[in-house]
């Protein structure tokens, strides 16, 4: 799997005032083949996450070399996919103790 490479500035051109932070996401995300839902941009290296909606005109950066943030948070998965595999789990065992006790506890 892909990763961001440490501490490697990331060159990004045509960036516009009126860009979102969205728009960003997409380029570093041609650049270095990781998905938009796996990158986290920041202001400072320990910062908050700034928000998807946010302009660039926004985030107060200066006119050249502005320098941002961004960490790759690894692979994400969907909520639905956490909740099925809660519910499903008890789903499963609850069955194995009723119909099979002998698998659980042993023979009588």
């Amino acid at each position: 799997m892909p990763s961001l490479p440490k501490r490697t500035p990331i060159t990004i051109s045509d960036v516009s005032v009126d860009d979102d932070v969205l728009s960003l996401k997409r380029k570093i995300s041609a650049k270095n083949h990781l998905s938009v839902d796996r990158l986290s941009i920041r202001l400072e290296p320990r910062g908050k996450n700034v928000a998807d909606e946010k302009l660039v005109k926004d985030l107060n950066l200066s006119a050249k070399n502005a320098q941002l943030y961004v960490r790759d948070l690894g692979p994400q998965i969907a909520w639905k996919t956490v909740f099925l595999l809660e519910y499903a789990g008890p789903l499963f065992v609850y069955p194995i103790f009723y119909l099979r006790p002998s698998f659980i506890y042993g023979s009588a």
